[in-house]
């Protein structure tokens, strides 16, 4: 699974990145569907309080996640992810999420960023030196309006953070075989600044190009992006599971449409150093 693993948080079955297992005080994962209490087409471990499941529900399954990680309703940090390139800073949590972000930062310990998904991309990032964080939810939009590059910037300016000492881990997304996109999309990443460099040439391939459709390679877009910001290959992990394809673990937008849930990505850390 390229540096990730399936494994039990609290009654949780979750996967979490082997190569940030190590850090001391980080913690990380990101959830499957089981586990929760909401009903289909939402089962059962939902997060998303926009998508049409029961309130009650949404809340019951995080506060089952928060209860398992060891962190208080006010501790967790959300943002609002409208598939653009906004960056947060955030020294606390509470319930109202991170206007216009898609991505948080924080150097405060005991802060849980949490960003949701159903096949874009979750990016970590873990600065083991100066101990900053950061979360990315990172879709075709996002890539195209450059929040990998802006995320990386944005915890350099604020945390003095050196791209080539740090860790990141890219989790369960949507694979490319089945991300088929239209020619709008795939030329908008072709012709996308940087040319090879960005990725294009192998990340958009074609799969019928008389009708105009395509595959796009999200996951090789964001690690060449993160490349270009001065992050070292060693240290990326990517997981390989396909939130489309595995049914069992994953909701997908792609493969249910509207009526599906979300899972979480999360990512904190903890005023005490030990191990998480």
């Amino acid at each position: 699974m390229s540096g990730w693993k399936r494994q039990a948080v609290g009654d949780l079955p979750m996967y979490q990145a082997t190569a940030m297992a190590w850090l001391p005080g980080i913690v990380q994962g990101f959830t499957t569907r089981s586990g929760g209490v909401s009903a289909a087409p939402y089962d059962t471990l939902n997060f998303g309080a926009d998508v049409g499941d029961s309130a009650a529900a949404v809340q019951a399954n995080r506060e089952r996640l928060w209860s398992d990680l060891g962190f208080a309703p006010a501790q967790v940090a959300l943002a609002e992810q409208v598939h653009g390139n906004g960056v947060a800073r955030v020294t606390q949590g509470g319930p109202t999420p991170a206007a216009g972000a898609d991505a948080l930062i924080t150097d405060t310990p005991n802060v849980l960023l949490m960003l949701l998904y159903a096949d874009c991309v979750p990016v970590y990032l873990a600065d083991p030196v100066g101990r900053s964080l950061g979360l990315m939810h990172v879709g075709w939009r996002g890539a195209t309006a450059g929040i990998v590059a802006k995320t990386v910037a944005a915890m350099r300016a604020a945390f003095g953070m050196l791209p080539g000492h740090c860790m990141v881990a890219i989790g369960p997304s949507i694979a490319a075989d089945n991300y088929e996109v239209g020619r709008d999309v795939a030329d908008q990443f072709r012709n996308f600044p940087g040319g090879s460099s960005s990725g294009a040439s192998t990340a958009v391939l074609p799969r019928d190009e008389m009708s105009g459709k395509y595959t796009l390679n999200l996951r090789q877009i964001v690690f060449t992006q993160l490349l270009a910001a001065g992050l070292k290959a060693e240290y990326i992990s990517v997981c390989d599971e396909d939130t489309y394809r595995n049914r069992r673990d994953f909701f997908s937008h792609r493969r249910d449409g509207a009526a599906t849930g979300r899972m979480a990505a999360f990512l904190s850390l903890r005023s005490s150093t030990e191990a998480v």
